[in-house]
């Protein structure tokens, strides 16, 4: 009886150690179908990282175009400003040195009509025409409006009416009179 006790823990043994190498597998197993999920789910995440990346760079060079394209629009804006500050700049140095020229040129020569007569009746007195508001004249409103403008700046400081005449160059009652019109219009 006592081979049949070995050879029947033998068996035992054996079948312990087989339930254990099954249990063993199929734990391995399911661990590995576990990691094979998680890989398939992380390769279909970078996938998808992937593809937005792919839109963002897309989008990124349709903005740069636009971009590029504001800026160069922007930059031709600047660019005809500043040919139009040129222009203007010009023509005003024009103005401000060549009218005056012009008007004395005009008073010197009168425009004569026909044969070398003159167009007025050289009986009469030559007058002198009152020049009508050139350029000139409507620039000094200009620069005018922008003295002004600083003369209130000055005011809202606190600045009195003669520190303001002094630092803009104009008469202390010219000041206090401006200021006098803006009080009357604001209230």
């Amino acid at each position: 009886m006592e081979p049949l006790i070995i050879i029947l823990g033998m068996l035992t043994l054996g079948v312990i150690a087989l339930v254990s190498l099954v249990v063993w597998r199929d734990r391995r197993e399911l661990k590995l179908s576990q990691i094979t999920k998680n890989i398939s789910e992380f390769e279909k995440t970078v996938k998808e990282i992937q593809q937005i990346k792919e839109e963002m760079e897309k989008m990124l060079a349709v903005a740069r175009k636009h971009t590029d394209l504001a800026v160069s629009q922007v930059e031709g804006q600047v660019k005809q400003v500043k040919n139009s500050v040129a222009h203007l700049e010009q023509r005003l140095h024009i103005v401000s040195s060549g009218g005056e020229k012009r008007n004395l040129s005009r008073e010197r020569y009168p425009k004569s009509q026909g044969k070398g007569k003159s167009r007025g009746n050289s009986r009469e007195p030559k007058q002198k025409e009152q020049p009508s508001k050139s350029k000139k004249d409507e620039l000094v409103k200009i620069n005018d409006g922008e003295k002004y403008a600083k003369l209130y700046e000055l005011a809202d400081r606190g600045l009195s009416p003669q520190e303001i005449a002094q630092q803009l160059n104009l008469g202390y009652d010219e000041v206090e009179l401006v200021l006098e019109l803006k009080g009357k219009r604001l209230s």
